[in-house]
């Protein structure tokens, strides 16, 4: 019986994904530079001209990695662009997020230990700043509607916070429990803000 659309779509879909998760393996154990797509194939168990049928180029590869780790922390906010962020949405977000990277503690250290790369963080810091700009306004908007004094140094202090955590999570998990953390990075958000208030 021959496949149908959907049944191509989602081998595609499943292909695709493997070639994502061996490519930051790599990436992150051997180096971006160091790894070539041949190496990515192999691993992967297909050949390069299939490799290269589903990304253009090793760089295609990168960003495409680099962009789903970015949207799977920054897609978990469901505000819309012209309303106020809730206390509840926000804690939402946070719960989430922090869930998320519980969830695949190897996935999220590879994930870091690629971005920690020279040659990365040269060239996608921008790329980086794109993508996080939802999350930044999100937390922006919140801190702003409080009659905070100074939103732009809240929110920074607030991202290093959340950030910091994130790579306590993954680099020592053994250090602060993840759910601990959680509750610890709520209650700060919501002292920052008071503490700025006029």
């Amino acid at each position: 019986m021959p496949r149908t659309e959907e049944q191509f779509e989602q081998i595609r879909t499943e292909k695709k994904q493997k070639i994502m998760e061996v490519a930051l393996e790599l990436f992150a154990t051997n180096g971006f530079h160091a790894t070539s797509m041949s190496q990515i194939a192999k691993q992967a168990g297909i050949s390069k001209g299939l490799a290269y049928n589903y990304f253009e180029s090793k760089n295609e590869l990168l960003i495409e990695i680099i962009d789903m780790g970015f949207n799977e922390i920054t897609n978990f906010t469901s505000v819309k662009q012209d309303q106020l962020v809730t206390e509840e949405e926000l804690i939402e977000f946070v719960e989430r997020s922090f869930d998320r990277v519980g969830k695949d503690i190897k996935h999220w250290k590879l994930f870091y230990s690629l971005m920690l790369q020279p040659h990365i963080v040269e060239n996608f810091n921008e790329r980086y700043a794109q993508a996080a700009e939802p999350f930044f306004a999100m937390i922006y908007q919140f801190i702003a509607s409080k009659g905070n004094t100074d939103p732009e140094g809240d929110l920074m202090i607030i991202s290093m916070m959340i950030e910091g955590a994130f790579l306590y999570a993954v680099a020592a998990p053994g250090i602060f429990p993840l759910e601990q953390m959680k509750r610890k990075v709520i209650d700060g958000i919501f002292r920052i803000v008071e503490t700025g208030k006029k």
